[in-house]
């Protein structure tokens, strides 16, 4: 694993364009010339048509909406378009996102 710094450089939240199933949080980052994107991690799946039991589902729900809050406080903003620009420690794993945080130290 590596640890590179970067940039926010696309955030968006609502349905991702291709899979309108998925809703959340979609982050870019751009870092010394390259780029990665989150891969949908910050994403949910709320089609009537995946098998959640009722409390699995608003618990995965709840906490993907406690991540966006987490990661707006972190960045000291209240919207998600606030986050582009924003510095960044992102993990990466054999050239795929792991990862990230806000450097909070520098803001």
């Amino acid at each position: 694993m590596e640890k590179v710094l970067g940039k926010i450089d696309f955030a968006e939240y609502g349905t991702v364009k291709d899979h309108p199933f998925l809703i959340g949080i979609q982050l870019g980052f751009s870092m010394s010339g390259s780029g990665v994107m989150d891969g949908g991690k910050y994403t949910v799946n709320i089609s009537s048509a995946c098998k959640w039991n009722e409390h699995s589902r608003e618990g995965t729900i709840t906490s993907t909406v406690e991540k966006v809050a987490e990661i707006l406080k972190a960045a000291k903003v209240n919207y998600v378009s606030e986050l582009v620009g924003k510095p960044v420690e992102i993990t990466i794993d054999k050239n795929s996102f792991v990862d990230f945080r806000i450097l909070t130290e520098v803001l």
